[in-house]
């Protein structure tokens, strides 16, 4: 093994160099555990160490940071939920079977429809091991170097060994300067609202004649920052600003996604899972909350949603159990109706043969689902990609947290492409779906410091 060389290595890269030194390659992956403190993972993204990095971070709860890469998954087509399980069962089997790490990544909305520049640095099904996990709960962390028996017998471990050594010295070192607090001057760019108005006629037509149900409609808006703005500051600025969302984040060297989702498309441990349907939405602040209850357009928009998730989940669950009636889920700058879903499997399953049963939920797609992807498909003008495709993480046992990337959009240096949506039904208005939209992006906006 190649020495680190001087100056003499700081207290963290002993502390590396000694864990490297006293691994033994059993299996093709080895894994290092390293004690780390507390830090935010939006810290540990800013410090600008890897430019392949993965973040997941729930509220007031598990912070998952993944930086470099060891192990990449990627898939087309139909067939993709399927062929990333079975791609990662063998990057698991590389691991030793007491490693609890993680795959990261995600999965466009629509097969074939992650073709455009903007979205072809992402693919249709994305999936990396990290070189460095970074995971913390609560007052605990902890760091997990991976190296493979390769790295371990050539004795070509100094770089992963130094990218943890910095981690590690900067984790305990202090606070450095704040990140740049905004991007001053924006310039936003969207359709005409015409474009909106005729397409927004055009489901409820469908809608009449029985073609359709329901239909998500989705827009993009492009905003020119004054100035850059680091995907961590963004991600540091919705912990303040969508404190009930789960964050994330995924760069492959370049642009990076990210966003504050609201909805969790599906949660499991074992045979345990959880899930929620999720639809209407008012202004917080505009008007009462409440109105989301009394109001028979939402009520049914989220009963669409409820109805096909416990008939997709039904198969597969020996019990469920969800309230009766709906409750609201209050967001800074949106409310919403949720029901939240729990329940068993009747057998041992992948957290991704969920993800595939379960997306797209009608909250994001529409009724019947096949019709409304082909709507989609063929009328809205932007290729959605990851937007309001499921990303999240998923480990050796086949548990996982996965969400719907909804209030997401694209940073690349100093522009974003944002991306929102409204659910269309019979008795939907084009200006009040138009302006929902457009409430939907306020967070994201707001973390960019872009006035409005």
């Amino acid at each position: 093994m190649n020495a680190f060389a001087s100056p003499p290595p700081s207290d963290g890269a002993l502390e590396v160099r000694r864990a490297v030194q006293a691994a033994r390659a059993a299996t093709p992956l080895h894994a290092i555990v390293l004690a780390a403190p507390a830090r935010s993972a939006e810290f540990l993204l800013g410090l600008g160490l890897s430019a392949e990095a993965s973040y997941f971070a729930e509220p007031g709860a598990l912070e998952l940071v993944g930086l470099g890469r060891v192990r990449t998954l990627s898939a087309r087509g139909a067939e993709r939920f399927r062929s990333i399980r079975e791609q990662a069962e063998r990057v698991f089997a590389e691991l030793p079977p007491s490693s609890e790490l993680r795959l990261f990544g995600g999965f466009a909305f629509q097969a074939g429809r992650a073709e455009s520049e903007l979205w072809r640095p992402f693919g249709e099904a994305f999936f990396a091991l990290p070189r460095l996990t970074y995971e913390r709960h609560g007052d605990s962390a902890r760091l997990t170097l991976v190296v493979t028996a390769e790295e371990l017998r050539d004795g070509d471990v100094d770089a992963a060994s130094e990218l943890a050594a910095r981690v590690l010295a900067a984790l305990h070192g202090t606070q450095p300067e704040p990140l740049s607090a905004g991007a001053g001057n924006a310039t936003l760019r969207e359709a005409p609202g015409e474009l909106w108005r005729d397409q927004v006629r055009a489901i409820r037509d469908a809608i009449a004649r029985g073609e359709l149900e329901k239909l998500v409609l989705a827009r993009r808006i492009d905003v020119e920052l004054g100035a850059a703005v680091p995907p961590a500051r963004v991600l540091e600025r919705l912990r303040e600003l969508a404190p009930k969302c789960v964050r994330f984040a995924f760069d492959n060297g370049g642009p990076c996604f990210l966003g504050a989702a609201p909805e969790r498309l599906v949660s499991k441990r074992g045979t345990a899972f959880e899930t929620e349907a999720v639809a209407g939405s008012v202004r917080v602040g505009a008007e009462p909350t409440s109105r989301l209850l009394e109001s028979l357009k939402d009520r049914e928009e989220q009963a669409i949603v409820l109805r096909k998730l416990l008939r997709d989940l039904q198969p597969l669950a020996e019990s469920i159990e969800h309230a009766a009636e709906p409750e609201m889920h209050v967001l800074k700058h949106v409310a919403h109706l949720r029901t939240r879903v729990r329940g068993t499997l009747n057998a041992r399953r992948h957290v991704l043969e969920l993800v595939e049963r379960l997306h797209p939920t009608p909250a994001v797609a529409g009724v019947p689902t096949e019709r409304a992807l082909q709507w989609i498909a063929e009328h809205e003008v932007n290729e959605r990609g990851w937007y309001a495709g499921p990303v999240g993480w998923m480990d050796g046992q086949g548990n996982g947290d996965f969400v719907v990337a909804l209030r997401s959009g694209v940073l690349s240096g100093n522009t974003l492409a944002g991306y929102a949506g409204a659910g269309i039904v019979r008795g939907s208005e084009a200006e009040s779906e138009l302006a929902e939209t457009r409430w939907k992006l306020a967070a994201l906006l707001d973390a960019l410091g872009v006035e409005r």
